[in-house]
């Protein structure tokens, strides 16, 4: 017997596919009263009934880049919380915007403008008014957005986690050394600790332990210690080297960790290098780590 015909493809219709939404998810923008910025809003909280003082929180920045990627780990994952220790949680994504409202992936001027509370140690000044907004900025989440959405929707006040990456996970640092009651959670993953490393540490040292008891999820990859493989035939290789050379991303790291680690209780701070993996591979492990850290944590 002869195989069958292969279907034919449908002809065009000539109209426009619908976009493809994240359901249950809507975006906002917000001016902030704390810098007179704008910023893009996602929001995500997840279906039924909340629990008893309603849903555990993460906050997300470079949200344009990463909203998504939460959104769909929770979906998936908190349909079997015994299996996964995932746990429906709320998504609120923070993105900065162009001066023209464009949505880049990373806007890596206003990154550096509003993750920063200073000039780096180890580079020329940059100019005035590019650097040092993080105080700013993180007043706005944690006095502006945070208190407007907990009146708004189901949200646990006491359960309310931040997450970054890169400069912004050095942001998660600085923020959780200035207001270690803003958050529950903190997961600063491949943070950026060479922008002023000494800085950083004397503020963290000097803010913890606190009483209110924060939680510290920190990794890295092995890899941003060195050039991964699939990198090393590439053009741009001895710069890369280089740079990876003079950050010392991983060492920072193993030697913040082990500052840090003493001064967190049981349970309060996990340190991971993760294997195989590099600067920017590390997200979509280090999004679903830290959903579990904060699962097991709520």
């Amino acid at each position: 017997m002869s195989d069958p015909t292969p279907a034919t493809p449908a002809a065009p219709t000539g109209h426009a596919w619908p976009a493809v939404a994240l359901p249950g998810s809507q975006v906002r923008r917000l001016r902030a009263a704390a810098n007179g910025r704008t910023y893009r809003i996602s929001l995500w909280v997840p279906p039924g009934e909340a629990p008893a003082g309603g849903f555990p929180a993460i906050y997300v920045l470079d949200a344009n880049a990463l909203f998504g990627t939460f959104v769909e780990g929770i979906r998936r994952s908190s349909h079997r919380p015994d299996a996964t220790g995932v746990v429906p949680t709320a998504v609120i994504g923070i993105a900065q915007e162009d001066a023209d409202g464009g949505q880049p992936l990373y806007a890596e001027a206003l990154r550096r403008r509003d993750f920063t509370a200073g000039p780096p140690a180890n580079e020329a000044p940059p100019p005035a008014g590019t650097v040092g907004g993080a105080y700013a900025f993180l007043s706005f989440i944690a006095d502006e957005l945070a208190p407007a959405l907990r009146a708004e929707l189901p949200l646990d006040g006491t359960r309310q986690s931040l997450f970054g990456h890169s400069l912004a996970g050095q942001f998660v640092l600085q923020a959780l050394a200035a207001r270690p009651d803003a958050f529950r959670h903190w997961a600063a993953i491949s943070p950026s600790i060479w922008w002023d490393e000494a800085d950083l540490r004397a503020r963290l040292s000097s803010a913890l332990p606190h009483a209110s008891r924060p939680r510290l999820f920190l990794a890295v990859g092995e890899y941003e210690g060195e050039v991964p493989p699939w990198q090393r035939a590439q053009p741009g290789y001895e710069q890369l080297v280089a740079r990876r050379a003079k950050r010392q991303m991983v060492a920072s790291a193993q030697g913040l960790a082990a500052e840090l680690g003493p001064r967190f209780g049981e349970g309060e701070f996990t340190f991971r290098v993760f294997p195989e993996e590099d600067h920017a591979s590390i997200l979509m492990i280090a999004a679903q780590r830290t959903l579990r850290f904060i699962g097991a944590n709520v």
